[in-house]
């Protein structure tokens, strides 16, 4: 890996920048860092399931059974 180039890199390495930011952290000047959401409400709508019905599971863990015994079978045929 190559050294950290600043010339190629600007954004991410500015000598003249500060290491920390000067004054208090201002929830008035930063509104959206301070807003209290919940990841679902980050994601949005479109990334919300209906819950399962245990017919559903039951489908899910025969399939991960059924995966394993033929992933187990094949190591031992080989």
């Amino acid at each position: 890996m190559s050294p950290l180039d600043p010339a190629q890199d600007p954004d991410r390495f500015d000598p003249s920048r500060p290491d920390e930011p000067t004054g208090s952290l201002d929830p008035a000047l930063d509104p959206d860092r301070y807003q209290d959401q919940t990841l679902p409400e980050l994601l949005g709508a479109g990334a919300q399931e209906d819950d399962r019905d245990w017919l559903q599971s039951l489908l899910g863990l025969a399939g991960v059974l059924i995966f394993l015994a033929l992933v187990t079978a094949a190591l031992y045929l080989l």
